[in-house]
């Protein structure tokens, strides 16, 4: 699964896994400790499962002398219990399973990474084990995977819907009467690379204005985060025009425009658009915006502009759930799960104790 790594020795091999490649908050998460010991000696009885959850920020401002870096580090989850505890202190030749779960804070924020020039901003989330040495100066047999978290949306997909009037003036005084604009967007979040089904009423009968045309945009905002200090990077990702109205005129009803918007980045398609996350330095919003662009200068009214809220859901990469490879002889032992609480001070306990029970390592007498 996605970035997995692996210490090993000689004695042999530790690997984790959950059941998925990703969550959403809140979800329920099962996985497993696969600990396969081919060779005798190595020292040691305690097997540790670890959860990290972070965010970090980076960011530069000013040249030369003037610069400086701002910095930003804050944590969820940093939490490592013992899941198995052998009696035997010298593991013994075997394959061993140990099913493990646990349940995700239902307010986390989604999995991010994005890195620009001079500034970074990244979420991430992941479960390691350990099989731990009590030999001097030997290594740890470890393992470690990271999973996604997706933005807490499993509520039911919706459409939206938008309405804006407003009263428009040239030179600041001139009223040039009222123009309505009525937008519907079939859903409410999105894969990057979905299509956006849109419909556009425009009612500019009582309004003596042109619309030029229609701009309909696809904008992302960030904001990361370091302590008192903030960044805030805007970017319209992509922008598609459509016909306006005439002045005293309107499509409405049947009439109505219906607009097809695919969700790319729209200079760099092979670019993925990085996921919605809302987290304390990490926060990435979308925006789905219908501009009517009038024409003359109305720089002194207020536009008519709708703005749809979207979410862009984290799209897991088609590489990412990699197989793990299991020796030809594998037929392990396999224990009850262990289900790991998190308390309200963000510590993990293990809720089952009994788990020394048919202890594989105890020696037959």
């Amino acid at each position: 699964m996605g970035n997995s790594h692996n210490q090993i020795s000689e004695h042999g091999a530790i690997a984790i896994r959950t059941e998925k490649p990703f969550y959403f908050a809140g979800d329920l998460v099962r996985g497993n400790i696969f600990l396969n010991i081919c060779k005798a000696g190595y020292q040691g009885n305690i097997i540790q499962f670890t959860i990290v959850g972070k965010e970090k920020t980076e960011w530069d401002e000013g040249t030369g002398e003037d610069q400086r870096t701002y910095r930003g580090k804050n944590k969820f989850y940093s939490q490592t219990v013992p899941i198995y505890t052998f009696q035997n202190q010298v593991a013994q030749i075997g394959q061993y399973v140990f099913p493990f779960q646990f349940q995700l804070h239902p307010h986390l924020p989604g999995s991010f990474y994005q890195k620009n020039h001079g500034d970074y901003g990244y979420i991430y989330y992941k479960v390691k084990a350990k099989f731990t040495t009590t030999q001097p100066n030997k290594p740890n047999i470890r393992n470690k995977q990271e999973f996604i978290v997706r933005e807490p949306i499993k509520q039911m997909v919706i459409s939206q819907q938008q309405e804006r009037t407003a009263n428009l003036s040239i030179c600041c005084c001139i009223n040039k009467g009222s123009s309505r604009v009525k937008s519907f967007c079939d859903k409410n979040h999105y894969l990057p690379g979905d299509t956006a089904q849109m419909t556009i009423e425009i009612d500019n009968s009582n309004c003596n204005l042109n619309i030029d045309y229609i701009e309909i945009e696809l904008q992302k905002v960030l904001i990361l985060r370091a302590n008192t200090s903030t960044h805030k990077y805007t970017q319209k990702i992509l922008t598609q025009r459509i016909p306006g109205v005439q002045a005293r005129s309107q499509q409405v009803g049947s009439q109505s425009r219906n607009i097809q918007i695919t969700l790319l980045n729209q200079n760099n398609p092979q670019i993925e658009l990085t996921p919605t996350t809302n987290g304390k330095l990490v926060n990435q919003q979308y925006y789905l915006k219908v501009i009517p662009k009038f024409e003359g200068c109305i720089c002194c009214s207020e536009k008519p502009v709708i703005s749809f809220q979207i979410v862009m859901l984290y799209k897991i990469p088609p590489n990412y759930i990699q197989p793990l490879p299991q020796p030809s002889d594998w037929n392990p032992q396999t224990f009850e799960p262990v289900l790991i609480n998190f308390d309200q001070q963000s510590n993990m306990n293990i809720a089952n104790n009994n788990m020394q029970q048919n202890d594989p390592f105890i020696s037959k007498q």
